[in-house]
């Protein structure tokens, strides 16, 4: 697998676990010390802002993996090639709203660097918080570009999954993973006694 590929396919989610990991791992050793009785004055910002960063770099993850919030329900009723020329209109539409979040997050960052802000903990200065934005909206935006392009290319394929087909098939495919776990757990244990 080449880099690119992997970049595309894992960036956002490889630093959302880094992310999610940091919370738990910093929020624990909060929680040890106060136990001990010498609780630190910086890890609830910590992962305040580490949550904020999951947040935004999660946009472009959800419009990947096709996650986004929408009401598919009445969609499905529609004729397939109606279906996907909404999907792209509201694409589109989406896409032009990330890209002028996008525009704008860089405007704000930038008087927030001039300010000198910093945080109240960690004293850090708070323009590298608010990056945060400009890095999920840009990945959002990139993404957003790319299912465009994707329904476009698929435009004329008939081979399209409807809600519940789709719900269907993520439920069967969480019973295998649980009967295969299972049947790994009892083959296991099995072979121990």
């Amino acid at each position: 697998m080449s880099v690119i590929r992997w970049i595309d396919e894992h960036f956002e989610e490889s630093i959302l676990i880094v992310l999610l990991a940091l919370i738990s791992s910093i929020m624990m050793l909060q929680i040890v010390a106060r136990v001990i009785g010498d609780a630190f004055s910086w890890p609830e910002e910590f992962a305040r802002y580490c949550y904020i960063w999951t947040v935004f770099l999660s946009l472009g993850y959800t419009i990947k993996k096709g996650n986004m919030l929408r009401v598919t329900v009445a969609m499905d009723l529609l004729p397939i090639k109606l279906r996907k020329t909404i999907e792209i209109i509201g694409n589109i539409l989406m896409l032009v709203v990330l890209a002028i979040f996008f525009r704008y997050s860089f405007e704000y960052v930038g008087k927030l660097r001039i300010t000198g802000q910093t945080s109240p903990a960690m004293q850090i200065p708070m323009w590298i918080m608010y990056w945060s934005t400009i890095v999920g909206f840009g990945l959002g935006t990139i993404r957003m570009i790319q299912e465009i392009i994707f329904n476009f290319k698929n435009f004329n394929k008939e081979d399209v999954e409807t809600t519940l087909e789709a719900t269907l098939k993520e439920a069967k495919e969480e019973v295998n993973l649980s009967t295969h776990g299972l049947d790994d757990n009892i083959k296991t244990s099995g072979g121990e006694s």
